[in-house]
C-alpha cells in the first residue's frame, strides 16, 4: 500500500525526516518496500522574479529580450527568452547563474546572438513540474520576489510503499499508519472532524429517494447503510484531493468518485456511490446472485455470476458485485444529480471467495477480504457526506436506510504490569506501559487485583481484531517501546554433550559406518501420504498416523518407515541421470501400539545393482547376503554401546496425546 507523507500530516503533526519515518514503520512491524520523493527537488539560485520590461531581441526574430528583477528595488537583469506567453508585470521563475536544474542543466551567464543573458526564465518542464515547455511558468498567485521556488511550487511529497501484514487490516489506511506513527513518536493523533453530516443519523423520512433497502443474505452482509443526497453537481475534485489520490496511484475521475476513493484510503472503509436515477423500482436488494445473472463491471468486462456471489441489485438486475466493483449500469457520471451512498460490512470469506472466482481484485475487495472495522461504516459514510456537501453541494434526504447491526467484537483483556515484565525479561515502568497502550488507542483502566497489586483492564477497539490475549498486548508494547532498547544479556543454551546422549552416539556411528561403505545420506520429511501408508502397512496404521490438519495431501500422515522415502530419492536421482546406487537415512518413524503412538529411531538403506565396470577387478553385485552383512555390522557398531537397563526408554518414547 502506498502512503503519502503529505496525507499523513492531515492527522499528525510530524516533522521527522523521511529516513526516520521509514525506520519507524519498519520497527513497528511493517516492511517498507520503497520510498519515492516527488515534487520539486531542492534548487539553489532559482527564485521568483518579475518582468519589468520586454521587447524583441535586436538580432533574432524568434527571441525576446526581458528585464527581470528578483527583489524589490533591485537591479534588473537582462534575460533572453524564446517563449512569448508573458507580459510585463508577470511573476515568473528565474534560474540565476550557478543554478542547476533537474536533468543537470547548469545555468551560466552567456551571450546569445550578441546579447548577454544573465539567467533563464523557466518552463514547467524545465523545473520538473510537468510536461509543458511551450512557454515559461507564470505565477498567478504573485508570490514575493526573491522567494525560493521550493517555497512556491507545491507537490513535494514522500511516498512510502508499505507491505502490511495480513493480521493488520487496520493499517490499510492513512489513519491506521498515522495512529501507529503517533504511538511510535509519542505525539497526538487526530481523526478528521465531522461537520453537518454528524446530524444525518436518524429515521428515514418522506424525502427519501429509495422506497426500500432489504438484505436477503444477512450471513454475508451483517450490516448495510444507504444514505441519500439530492441536487449534487458533478465536476472535477479539488486540486488538493487530486494531488493526494495521484500520489497513491489513483486516477482522479470526478468529485463524487474521488471522494469515495479518498475516504477508502483515509479510513480503510470502502464505500460505493450509485446514480439514484439508474436504480429501478427505487429499491436496493442485497442478495446472492442468480444462475442467470450477468453484470458489466466498471472495467467494461461482462462477468457471469453464480449463487456463491453476493450482489447489490435493484428491482431488475445486479448493480454491484458486493464489496468488489460496481457496474456501468449505475455509475456516477456527468449527468448524475441524485446520489445513493452505500456503506456496509461484508463477511470477509464471502468477498474473498467471490474475488478469486471472478479473478477480480480491487482496493475495496483487498480490505473487505482482510476485515474492515465492523463499526466503521457509519463514520466513513458521514465523512464522505461532509466532503460531498462541501465539494459537490446537494442536500441530505433525511436519515439512512439501516439493515442489520455490526458484529459484536468488543473485547477486554485483563493483564498485570508484572506480567509484561516477566514476559519481556527486563524491567519497564507501569507508567510507560499504560502510556504506550493509550497512544495505540487502547482504553486502559486500573483495578486492584488483591494483595496490593494492580492489574489493567484493556478495552480493545473494534479495529484491532488481532488482539486477543495478554501476550498480544506485550507484543504491542514491545514493538512501540522499541526492540532495539532490549538490554543486552548473556544467552545460555544448555545442551547435551555427545558422550551423554546415547541416541546421538548411535546415529553418528550408524552414519559413519554406512558412509564408509560408500553409501550417500539422504534426509526426507517425516510426513508421507495416506495412500502410501495404506499400501505399505494397513488401513489401521493409516488411520492411527493421520494428522488432524495436514499441510497437503502428500504430507498427511506420519511416516512408519524410511524405505518409501529412499525409494523416491532413488527414482528421482535415476530420472535425473544420477548414478547413485547406495542410499541411507537415519531418522524417526512412528508406530501405533496399544492405543499410543510411539516415536522410534530408525536406520534404513537401499542398494541397487549397477552395471559392472570395465576394470580388471570385478566385484560381485550386492544381494541379500550383502545387506544382511551390513545389518550385522551396523548392530555391532551401534547396539553394543546400548547394553544398559534403560536403553529402551531412552531410544523409544511414546508421543503423549
Amino acid at each position: 500500500m502506498k502512503v503519502s507523507l503529505e496525507w499523513l500530516r492531515r492527522y499528525l503533526d510530524i516533522s521527522e525526516s523521511a529516513e526516520e519515518i521509514e525506520r519507524a514503520i519498519t520497527f513497528l512491524g511493517f516492511e517498507v518496500e520503497g520510498v519515492e520523493k516527488t515534487g520539486l527537488a531542492l534548487l539553489e539560485n532559482v527564485v521568483v522574479g518579475e518582468i519589468t520590461k520586454s521587447g524583441k531581441h535586436p538580432n533574432a526574430d524568434r527571441l525576446g529580450l526581458c528585464e527581470v528583477i528578483t527583489k524589490e528595488g533591485g537591479a534588473a537583469r537582462t534575460i533572453v527568452c524564446g517563449a512569448s506567453n508573458y507580459s510585463e508585470g508577470d511573476r515568473v521563475v528565474v534560474a540565476l547563474p550557478g543554478a542547476v536544474l533537474p536533468g543537470g542543466l547548469e545555468i551560466v551567464e552567456s551571450t546569445i546572438r550578441g546579447v548577454v543573458s544573465q539567467g533563464m526564465m523557466c518552463s514547467e518542464k524545465e523545473l520538473g513540474q510537468g510536461e509543458d515547455h511551450s512557454g515559461i511558468m507564470i505565477l498567478g498567485a504573485r508570490p514575493d520576489l526573491g522567494v525560493s521556488v521550493n517555497d512556491v511550487c507545491s507537490g513535494n511529497d514522500v511516498i512510502f510503499d508499505i507491505e502490511v501484514t495480513p493480521n493488520r487490516p487496520d493499517c490499510l489506511s492513512h489513519i491506521g499508519i498515522a495512529r501507529e506513527l503517533g504511538a511510535f513518536f509519542r505525539m497526538p493523533f487526530a481523526y478528521p472532524e465531522l461537520g453537518v453530516a454528524a446530524s444525518v443519523e436518524g429515521p428515514v423520512d418522506d424525502r427519501a429517494i429509495l422506497r426500500e433497502v432489504r438484505v436477503k443474505t444477512p450471513q454475508n452482509c451483517p450490516h448495510y447503510r444507504a444514505y441519500m443526497i439530492r441536487g449534487i453537481r458533478i465536476g472535477p475534485s479539488p486540486e488538493w484531493m487530486q494531488r493526494l489520490l495521484t500520489a497513491v496511484g489513483l486516477r482522479p475521475i470526478n468529485n463524487v468518485v474521488d471522494i469515495t476513493n479518498f475516504v477508502l484510503f483515509e479510513l480503510g472503509q470502502p464505500l460505493h456511490a450509485f446514480d439514484a436515477s439508474k436504480i429501478e423500482d427505487e429499491r436496493l436488494v442485497i442478495r446472492q446472485a442468480l444462475e442467470s445473472d450477468t453484470i458489466v463491471t466498471l472495467d467494461e468486462r461482462k462477468r457471469t455470476l453464480d449463487p456463491s456471489m453476493m450482489v447489490i441489485a435493484d428491482g431488475r438486475r445486479p448493480l454491484v458485485v458486493a464489496g468488489i466493483m460496481g457496474s456501468v449500469d449505475a455509475e456516477v457520471d456527468q449527468n448524475t444529480v441524485d446520489l445513493v451512498l452505500e456503506a456496509a460490512y461484508f463477511n470477509p470469506a464471502s468477498i474473498r471467495r467471490t474475488s478469486r472466482r471472478l479473478g477480480l481484485s480491487t482496493d475495496s475487495s483487498y480490505r473487505f477480504e482482510r476485515g474492515v472495522d465492523p463499526h466503521g461504516a457509519s463514520f466513513a459514510a458521514m465523512r464522505a457526506i461532509d466532503l460531498i456537501l462541501e465539494i459537490a453541494g446537494g442536500e441530505v434526504c433525511g436519515g439512512p436506510f439501516v439493515e442489520g447491526h455490526p458484529p459484536l467484537v468488543k473485547r477486554e483483556i485483563t493483564m498485570e504490569p508484572d506480567f509484561v515484565r516477566r514476559f519481556l525479561g527486563f524491567s519497564v515502568e507501569d507508567r510507560e506501559i499504560r502510556e504506550i497502550f493509550e497512544y495505540l488507542h487502547l482504553e486502559v483502566s486500573e483495578r486492584e487485583s488483591g494483595q496490593g497489586s494492580r492489574s489493567y483492564l484493556v478495552a480493545i477497539p473494534t479495529f484491532r481484531e488481532d488482539l486477543e490475549r495478554p501476550a498480544d498486548l506485550v507484543e504491542e508494547f514491545l514493538r512501540v517501546y522499541g526492540t532495539e532498547r532490549i538490554p543486552t544479556a548473556e544467552v545460555r543454551a544448555p545442551g547435551l554433550l555427545d558422550r551423554d546422549d546415547l541416541l546421538t552416539v548411535l546415529n553418528r556411528r550408524a552414519s559413519a559406518y554406512l558412509l564408509g561403505q560408500h553409501f550417500e545420506e539422504f534426509v526426507n520429511y517425516s510426513m508421507r501420504s495416506g495412500d502410501e501408508l495404506t499400501r505399505w502397512y494397513s488401513h489401521a496404521a493409516a488411520g492411527a498416523l493421520g494428522l488432524a490438519n495436514p499441510l497437503s495431501s502428500d504430507q498427511s500422515h506420519l511416516r512408519a518407515s524410511l524405505v518409501p522415502g529412499l525409494l523416491d530419492n532413488l527414482r528421482l536421482n535415476r530420472n535425473r541421470g544420477n548414478t547413485t546406487v547406495r542410499l541411507f537415512e537415519v531418522g524417526n518413524v512412528f508406530r501405533e501400539r496399544d492405543g499410543k503412538i510411539w516415536e522410534l529411531n530408525s536406520v534404513a538403506f537401499i542398494m541397487v545393482q549397477a552395471p559392472l565396470p570395465q576394470t580388471w577387478l570385478r566385484r560381485p553385485p550386492p544381494d541379500y547376503y550383502t545387506a544382511a552383512n551390513l545389518v550385522r555390522n551396523l548392530l555391532s557398531v551401534t547396539v553394543l554401546e546400548a547394553r544398559s537397563p534403560n536403553v529402551g526408554s531412552r531410544i523409544f518414547k511414546p508421543i503423549e496425546d
